[in-house]
């Protein structure tokens, strides 16, 4: 008598698991270290003011948090990515690591690319000043993202009774929000005189709009990719 394979589950692979534990770890120890300096941060973003100090991310603790914070969203973006193709029938098997692995340097390539086109921008069309403070808050935006998206990644995961359309909703409102956030940070440092509607409408095609949509392209290929090659 033959007993019927037990199809892959995420939560079922020791190595994922042990990197979402460490994950949490992270995040309690960023937020037990950095959490009142981050809540300022955030603060800062909603409520810039031009001509303030920089933020100061040269202390050793801060430097850390920001690491695990940038590794955090690295490893949910990642782990949603896997689970969301998982649910419309990409069969992962005992190739998880490998999918986990091609994932998570591709988002590692990504995020620094895209800050690398709006360094190239901003530097080009406004000034030095205007292109560093929104590099700042991008950076910021992209370093949080890890604790809005570990919602997300643990109800992927461990609940599976919760509808995906809710999970896929909370995850559109976090990209409403990110791109609220961005467009916040642009009025407030590069777009500050009004009626450059066209200029505002171009840029936010060119460098959100536009990634975005190549972003999940992208992935959607580099899944059929490794599924043929392995």
């Amino acid at each position: 008598m033959t007993s019927t394979p037990v199809p892959y589950n995420i939560t079922n692979d020791n190595v994922i698991m042990l990197l979402f534990i460490v994950n949490i770890i992270g995040m309690a120890y960023v937020l037990m270290m950095n959490g009142t300096s981050i809540i300022e941060r955030a603060k800062g973003v909603f409520y810039y003011q031009r001509n303030s100090t920089p933020f100061n991310d040269r202390t050793h603790i801060t430097k850390i948090c920001n690491a695990l914070m940038y590794a955090q969203t690295i490893f949910y973006m990642t782990i949603i990515t896997l689970a969301e193709l998982q649910k419309n029938g990409l069969a992962l098997g005992g190739n998880a690591l490998i999918y986990t692995g091609a994932f998570a340097l591709f988002f590692i390539m990504v995020l620094p690319a895209k800050k690398w086109i709006y360094d190239l921008v901003n530097n080009i069309l406004y000034t030095k000043k205007e292109a560093q403070e929104f590099c700042e808050i991008y950076f910021f935006t992209i370093k949080i993202l890890g604790f809005v998206l570990s919602p997300a990644a643990i109800a992927l995961l461990f609940i599976p009774a919760l509808s995906v359309n809710s999970v896929n909703f909370y995850l559109l409102l976090t990209l409403v929000a990110y791109i609220c956030t961005i467009i916040n940070g642009l009025f407030r440092i590069i777009f500050t005189k009004k009626g450059n509607y066209l200029e505002i409408f171009l840029y936010l095609c060119t460098l959100e709009f536009l990634p975005i949509a190549m972003v999940w392209k992208s992935v959607l290929q580099l899944s059929e990719f490794i599924t043929i090659k392995i």
